[in-house]
């Protein structure tokens, strides 16, 4: 196996509905892909495709430079993994590793093979005797991952997998899960509604809203680089303040909004036009106005405190700013400043951290409907 290759995909339901729109995207060899958006986007409709279980309406999907349009679900080399656990409970571990090994005619001591080294790659050896209803959840989707192994899939397609763990449980599954993956040299396709998880997890995410790949990048590229306003939208929470562009140097821009004049990176809009510079709700820094009032210097913005709110191990800041919008700062819950309502801040904009995105022509509430 080398790559998948999505080519103009396009998938309908019926008449009109577009569950996934022209989707052309690479994911290469033993890498780990999350796809993540919001309900509806095209996520399980795109694994799906991946999988066999749906055709697509129009474009092909490659594997190795293959096209599967007529390659049947058995014969794609895929495994699959669930949030609900598709393990068989009148079987014990050994037979469910085993069920797949048996019915593709492996022999005897092929399919002991297979068993023994799936169940040592889980660390299940010492279990396999026992039955589904005495296992923990953990175990459960350890015993269908051990049963994609003995299937010999290099392909393996997980939906919502760790959907039905406790949190704590869920966060050391997630390494367990990737080291498995990379161990295995299987390439992995995850899809997930929790973007920590995807974040990671993954080499890369994709972003999908409306049957569209809006992004798809690497974890730091989508916090740090998003490409397209609805990213920085989506993973995570931003504010976008909206501004003009007054100069468009090589690497640094200036933005007023307001009074106020931010500089952040050059991202190719040219001087004059409407923009929005949108900023994670974590890298707001807060300062009291000073009692002087001194000339607010650049990449400061001033207003007025609406509200400070605990949330543990943060407080969540409502400012209204100078120009009328209203933001919300995330700082950590031991912020030596505590402020009041209606005390005057400055909010400073790290140009580091911040990315300008041309005005959307059809307003920002359209361009970041989900």
């Amino acid at each position: 196996m080398s790559d998948i290759r999505f080519q103009h995909v396009t998938k309908i339901f019926g008449r009109k509905v577009e569950a996934v729109k022209d989707l052309s995207f690479v994911i290469n060899d033993g890498e780990y892909v999350s796809l993540i958006g919001p309900s509806g986007c095209g996520k399980t409709t795109t694994l799906r495709l991946l999988a066999g279980t749906i055709l697509p309406t129009k474009g092909q999907i490659f594997f190795d430079d293959k096209p599967m349009g007529n390659v049947r679900i058995q014969d794609r080399n895929i495994g699959f993994v669930f949030q609900h656990f598709a393990i068989f409970p009148h079987m014990n571990i050994w037979e469910n590793v085993a069920y797949s090994p048996t019915v593709r005619g492996r022999s005897k001591r092929e399919i002991e093979s297979l068993v023994e080294d799936a169940l040592k790659s889980v660390q299940m050896s010492e279990k396999a005797e026992l039955y589904p209803p005495s296992l923990s959840a953990p175990d459960w989707q350890k015993t269908a991952l051990a049963r994609v192994l003995a299937s010999e899939a290099r392909i393996l397609l997980l939906d919502e997998p760790l959907g039905a763990l406790d949190q704590k449980i869920r966060e050391e599954f997630q390494i367990f899960l990737r080291n498995l993956v990379k161990r295995e040299k299987l390439t992995a396709i995850h899809v997930t509604h929790d973007q920590a998880e995807a974040l990671t997890i993954s080499d890369r995410v994709a972003v999908m809203n409306k049957g569209e790949l809006i992004q798809l990048g690497s974890p730091s590229d989508l916090i740090y680089n998003p490409s397209h306003i609805f990213t920085s939208f989506f993973v995570g929470e931003s504010d976008f303040l909206e501004g003009v562009m007054i100069t468009d140097e090589e690497n640094e821009v200036e933005v007023k909004i307001g009074q106020s004049i931010i500089k952040t990176h050059n991202t190719g809009i040219p001087k004059g036009r409407r923009v929005a510079v949108a900023v994670r709700r974590e890298f707001f820094s807060l300062e009291k106005m000073p009692a002087d009032g001194k000339e607010i210097p650049n990449n400061y913005i001033s207003g007025t405190i609406i509200r400070d709110q605990f949330l543990g191990l943060l407080r969540r800041v409502s400012v209204l700013l100078e120009n009328q919008q209203i933001i919300e700062a995330k700082i950590h819950a031991k912020h030596p400043v505590h402020f009041n309502e209606n005390d005057l801040v400055k909010v400073r904009i790290d140009p580091a951290v911040s990315r300008c995105f041309a005005y959307p022509k059809e307003g920002i509430a359209k361009a970041l409907e989900m």
